[in-house]
């Protein structure tokens, strides 16, 4: 299958893309971007684009799946600016994807606290909530992830952000509530075996994340480096 992936810089799109470079059912992986990454692969492309809004000049027709792990915390940037990442990147994306190929997949990292009925506070919930509805409203084969906290593994190495200071605390609090985080390889696997396969559950939570056994199991490789960091 070919592949479209966003947030290939983050901590969870950096171990996606580490997985899907070594998996041998991917035969490309369609990194979309604002700058070069700085990895070399046989199967990676680097589409770059000026404008996350527009896929005028991007050829979609032969992508079959895209995972969308594209994000910025709220706290990092004007409520403005959150709403144009989270919410106007994804949806002007996939409304292009489905345009191009209505058979795609895509599967859209959300967040735990995600409220498509938009009444919660927290702008982080709210945003997150109105675009699994609006992907929702396509379509199209939209699955939405809605991981806990996202804790560093031995194979992605550690977080670089502050969400690093909680990963003592979510280890402890995991053994008792399946819900509250994830590590962040199981949240890769997960993504990729539902880009291949499919999922006939269209939203799913971090318990489900955690308990996801792959269909076909990817060859193990050795990481990539250092050019995947983290921003999630």
């Amino acid at each position: 299958m070919k592949l479209i992936l966003t947030g290939a810089t983050g901590f969870a799109g950096g171990e996606v893309l580490r997985q899907a470079l070594n998996d041998a059912a991917i035969e490309r992986v369609s990194v979309l971007t604002r700058r070069p990454i700085g990895v070399v692969h046989a199967k990676l492309r680097e589409l770059v684009l000026e404008d996350f809004l527009d896929y005028s000049r991007v050829d979609l027709n032969d992508c079959d799946a895209c995972i969308w792990c594209l994000g910025v915390s709220q706290a990092r940037v004007s409520e403005q600016a959150y709403i144009r990442i989270t919410f106007d990147y994804t949806v002007a994306a996939a409304t292009a994807m489905f345009a191009a190929n209505p058979r795609l997949r895509f599967c859209f990292v959300s967040g735990q606290s995600a409220d498509p009925g938009e009444t919660k506070s927290a702008l982080f919930a709210r945003i997150k909530g109105r675009t699994e509805r609006a992907l929702s409203d396509l379509g199209g084969d939209v699955v939405n992830f809605r991981p806990g906290i996202i804790r560093a593994s031995a194979q992605s190495g550690p977080r670089k952000d502050l969400a690093r200071l909680a990963a003592p605390l979510g280890a402890l609090l995991s053994f008792f509530n399946a819900d509250f985080s994830v590590d962040c390889d199981q949240l890769a696997r997960c993504l990729l075996d539902v880009a291949k396969h499919g999922s006939d559950q269209k939203l799913l939570v971090n318990q489900a994340i955690r308990g996801w056994t792959p269909r076909k199991t990817a060859a193990a490789a050795p990481r990539l480096g250092s050019p995947i960091e983290g921003n999630r």
